[in-house]
């Protein structure tokens, strides 16, 4: 059988056959529509903040970098840096607190709750796979923490903004969680910036508080010192070193309170400076984002893989043969004896 008469087969096989081919196709068309119809309707918001605490000393530019932790990081581990507002969204610590949070508007059930809940709605072929219920409150957050991974995504985009994506089947709870995690998200960066301003204050009071005494100390000393030697010959060095060395002291404590009282104004001032930071642009409101396996696109997956599989079962036979008929002449080729050319030798008068 040769390439020609392969072809004319193969045509001739595939035409009496194209009843079978056209069944196969749509028995594919029709499993991979089913796993499409099968698939979770995903709802997806999407939420942007922006940075409100620049100041005229501050340039927006700046303020950015410092909320995000765009800037230049510090070399030691106990110096200041700026906190990178990303991978405080995506913490643990955060998923976890918007995992308690009970949405009066749900049956003020927590999040962990409606979450575990949700994902038991949609199981079986191509869904999500089945939470057995948790035995306390502290493994349910633990889940919920691991689903919120899976569905919170957060970005910068090129102009700096913040974005924070939120995805799940139940379009009521997309929008709680979102806005649960703003919030949460802001709490707690303004938490950690005012633990440190705090930090800050309390030391100063407590260093002015100190010098106060010192400076109250040097005056009870003073006048003691002044009434003992009221009597006495002030030209004298026993009697006047003292008081001049006080009067030293005194001035070098003095000069000491006054800036531990600038600083605890500075500090109060920072203390009280640390209001909200971020605040939404694009609220995470309807409509959302969706996300579905296409039926149309799967159907025809479907149909090109049961036509090629179909086509390859059909026409199997045939070139299983002319397969067969090669190797055999192959074979036959290979295993018979080289000829061997003989060349006549002339014969030489002597």
């Amino acid at each position: 059988m040769n390439s020609i008469e392969l072809i004319k087969q193969l045509l001739f096989r595939l035409k009496k056959y194209s009843w079978v081919i056209v069944i196969i196709a749509a028995l594919f068309g029709g499993f991979f529509y089913y796993m499409a119809k099968q698939s979770v309707l995903l709802f997806t918001s999407k939420a942007t903040v922006f940075p409100l605490n620049g100041t005229a000393e501050t340039s927006p530019g700046s303020t950015i970098s410092s909320l995000l932790g765009l800037g230049d990081a510090t070399k030691s581990f106990t110096g200041d840096a700026s906190i990178n507002i990303v991978e405080l969204a995506t913490s643990r610590r955060t998923r976890e607190a918007v995992a308690m949070v009970r949405i009066p508007s749900m049956q003020n059930k927590t999040i962990s709750e409606l979450m575990i809940s949700e994902n038991n709605k949609h199981v079986g072929f191509m869904q999500n796979e089945a939470i057995a219920a948790p035995r306390d409150s502290l493994a349910q957050i633990n889940i919920a923490s691991n689903l919120l991974k899976g569905a919170f995504v957060a970005k910068i985009n090129k102009n700096g903004i913040l974005e924070l994506f939120f995805t799940n089947s139940d379009p009521d709870l997309v929008r709680e969680v979102s806005y649960v995690y703003i919030e949460k998200l802001s709490d707690f960066y303004i938490d950690l910036k005012k633990k440190k301003a705090q930090i800050d204050y309390e030391f100063a009071v407590r260093k002015a508080d100190s010098l106060l005494l010192v400076l109250n100390a040097l005056d009870k000393k003073a006048i003691a010192l002044d009434e003992s030697t009221f009597f006495t010959n002030d030209e004298l060095k026993r009697y006047s070193l003292p008081k001049i060395n006080l009067a030293q002291d005194k001035a070098t404590v003095q000069s000491q309170y006054y800036y531990a009282v600038n600083n605890r104004e500075s500090a109060a001032y920072r203390l009280q400076k640390e209001t909200p930071i971020i605040e939404p642009l694009d609220r995470p409101e309807p409509p959302f984002d969706t996300l579905q396996k296409s039926t149309m696109m799967y159907v025809i997956i479907g149909l090109m893989l049961g036509s090629i599989i179909g086509i390859l079962l059909v026409s199997w036979k045939i070139i299983n043969k002319y397969l067969a008929e090669e190797l055999n002449r192959a074979i036959e080729k290979a295993s018979k004896p080289k000829e061997v050319d003989i060349v006549p030798v002339e014969k030489t008068d002597l």
